[in-house]
């Protein structure tokens, strides 16, 4: 408001950090035309392991006006991409609705990904019920002192990710490819698997098959690297061991989680 910037390092104008087909999502999403990427600068979470810091903390971009962000997302349909995927967006949800209202009129017809960290207030997805086709949130902690530590205070990060999901769940139900093999509508989680049991995997894997169907989306992920600030904390400043990514595979097997991606072993 007035200007001020919020705790996420943005003020109240738009700021974008770039656009373009993406093909390091999840398959359904990217097809052969890749994901309409459209990353947004700051965020309201601020990881200290995050891999795009300079973007989501360091505010790499530019300030652009509504209409320039909607002819962004025509741009993207037009080089063939499957969907317009608005990655860290929920502090500029306003502005994208009325972006992909003006985009709709001149005719945008790619379905909506929201590829979020999962810090989600339900006031916001309430607005987006009906406009959202995707939500792709990350499912990031289990304990609120490891959210605390390791995302800039964040200790209610559990309890608001799991509030959120099930309203996302609500919203769009279960992702299922269609006969194309791309995904069009539904929840699709992700949860990066952190050494020493940072991320508490066993408990968040356990609740989504508690709370969720079982065939609900899950990317495993086994990606994690310390970047940024993660060597100076030293429950995070290694790679995950394939013991730890093995144990997580395991445990969705336990829980009965069918609908799981798998992860390669690279680097483990």
């Amino acid at each position: 408001m007035n200007g001020r910037k919020g705790f996420c390092g943005s003020d109240n104008r738009l700021k974008v950090a770039s656009h373009h087909p993406h093909y390091g999502e999840e398959r359904p999403l990217v097809g052969s035309g890749g994901s309409g990427t459209v990353f947004f600068s700051n965020c309201n979470l601020r990881c200290v392991f995050c891999i795009n810091w300079r973007i989501s903390q360091g505010g790499v971009g530019s300030h652009e006006d509504v209409d320039s962000l909607a002819r962004r997302m025509l741009d993207l349909q037009l080089q063939g991409c499957h969907n317009i995927n608005v990655v860290t967006p929920t502090h500029y949800s306003s502005f994208i609705l009325q972006a992909l209202d003006r985009a709709a009129a001149l005719g945008l017809r790619l379905p909506l990904v929201y590829n979020t960290s999962g810090w989600e207030r339900l006031d916001v997805l309430r607005r987006l019920d009906g406009v959202v086709d995707v939500y792709l949130p990350d499912f990031k902690y289990w304990d609120p002192e490891m959210a605390d530590h390791f995302s800039s205070g964040a200790r209610s990060y559990p309890e608001v990710a799991r509030e959120a999901i099930r309203e996302m769940h609500r919203q769009v139900g279960t992702a299922q490819p269609a006969g194309d093999g791309l995904m069009y509508r539904g929840l699709m989680i992700r949860h990066l698997v952190l050494p020493n049991n940072v991320s508490g995997t066993r408990k968040v894997l356990l609740w989504i098959a508690d709370n969720l169907p079982s065939n609900t989306w899950i990317s495993l992920l086994s990606q994690y690297r310390p970047e940024y600030r993660a060597r100076d904390f030293p429950l995070i400043s290694r790679r995950l061991t394939r013991e730890e990514y093995d144990a997580a595979v395991r445990w969705t097997k336990e829980f009965g989680l069918t609908n799981v991606f798998i992860q390669s072993y690279a680097g483990l």
